[in-house]
């Protein structure tokens, strides 16, 4: 047995679950990671980047990560929290006036609606733990739709070659009205756009520039940034999307994040792009309690505190609040500063441990963070579907499998 206490043979599980859910026609192609006890222990890629051109999939893929940036932008905004700039239940308008005096849509039992003054104002911890009110477009509230109108401007202004920046996108989102008061509720949305639209004003800096500055270089996360250089393209695994007739390439609306020139839009809540490699070593960093693993040219670089990490990861959110817009595979788990921690593994039917955490992505890039067995593991497609939750969850299983100290 190797020095990260899993077992050669059961390893192996890991590889039938990826073969297989290729094989079955569910993902073009598969690739899983896992790091235990400061070594890696596993690294694979199975099927076609591209299906098409019979491109095999390799371990230096690059996907595209979607909400697995929210950490990332988590990350960044503790950084400038460990520098005093900013108090997790500071109001935001003390440096987005934007946001001052905000407004809450509240229906009744019939469903009209009355707009009326917000009870409590926004703080740093509501974006943090996605009780701010603020929805994505489209969401099904009164504030979904109205964020879809200021949406389809936005467009608009793109088509005309006048794309606004995160700033400017920022400020128009608050003209819309909350879709609850603020910490009462929990509902995925554009909590944590805003909050990396505060990393710029607190830190002077865009987002890229500060990510770089801050995470990536430190890291040594080399292919990981708002868009994919033309010389890196060919490494770009294409999404797919299943069906009823099974899996079809994705056309350019939701491919975007992942152009050969940097966006004017650089989205905090989904536009990176990485590997799996890279990924990792974040991960690893935040397994690490903010420490870089000293491997390479990372020379075990400290990006947050021990103390910070533990504030990112515990529960902040009552079950009660989470209950009503939770995310069904949630079960077992709460909510931190931006990601899920395991709570009840037994709820969560996981064969995982207790403050077990970390995030996901849309198109199905996945890691978990694993305190107790100083384990972390990657899962990466690129696929959009209603299955990619399950798929997360039986390459966790087969991980786990592994365990053999």
């Amino acid at each position: 047995m190797s020095g990260h206490g899993l077992c050669a043979k059961r390893l192996k599980n890991i590889d039938d679950y990826l073969k297989r859910i290729v094989d079955e026609g569910k993902v073009g192609g598969a690739a899983g990671m896992v790091n235990r006890n400061g070594n890696e222990a596993y690294q694979k890629s199975f099927g076609f980047r591209d299906r098409e051109s019979k491109a095999q999939l390799k371990n230096d893929a690059i996907y595209r990560i979607w909400s697995m940036t929210k950490t990332i932008t988590v990350t960044a905004a503790m950084t400038l929290y460990e520098k005093g700039l900013f108090r997790l239940h500071q109001n935001i308008a003390d440096f987005l006036p934007a946001y001052k005096d905000m407004k809450v849509a509240e229906a009744d039992t019939r469903g009209n609606v009355s707009i009326v003054p917000a009870k409590r104002p926004i703080t740093f911890e509501h974006l943090f733990t996605m009780t701010s009110g603020i929805p994505y477009p489209g969401d099904t509230s009164y504030t979904g739709r109205k964020l879809i109108e200021i949406n389809s401007k936005e467009g608009e202004a793109a088509r005309q070659g006048k794309g606004w920046n995160l700033g400017k996108s920022i400020d128009e989102y608050a003209k819309a009205p909350l879709s609850f008061h603020p910490g009462e509720e929990w509902v995925y949305g554009l909590s944590h756009d805003v909050l990396g639209r505060l990393v710029e004003v607190i830190s002077g800096k865009t987002l890229g520039e500060f990510f770089q500055e801050n995470i990536f270089k430190p890291l040594g996360m080399k292919d990981t940034a708002f868009f994919v250089p033309k010389e890196k393209q060919a490494r770009l695994v294409k999404p797919y999307r299943l069906g009823p007739d099974g899996l079809n390439e994705i056309g350019n609306a939701v491919t975007d994040f992942a152009s050969t020139e940097p966006p004017v839009y650089e989205s905090p809540g989904g536009g990176l792009n990485s590997t799996m490699k890279d990924m990792s070593l974040f991960a690893e960093m935040l397994l690490n309690k903010g420490k870089a693993p000293d491997k390479g040219k990372t020379k075990g670089e400290r990006i947050l505190s021990r103390k910070t990490v533990e504030l990112m990861s515990s529960n902040h959110c009552d079950v009660d609040v989470l209950k009503p817009s939770f995310f069904g595979h949630m079960k077992g788990y709460g909510y931190g500063l931006g990601v899920r921690t395991m709570m009840n593994p037994a709820e969560a039917g996981l064969n995982g441990s207790i403050g077990e955490w970390a995030w996901d992505g849309m198109m199905g890039t996945y890691y978990l963070v694993d305190p107790a067995e100083k384990m972390t593991a990657l899962f990466f497609i690129q696929l959009m579907s209603g299955i990619n939750s399950d798929l997360q969850r039986g390459f966790a299983q087969t991980v786990y499998s592994a365990i053999d100290d």
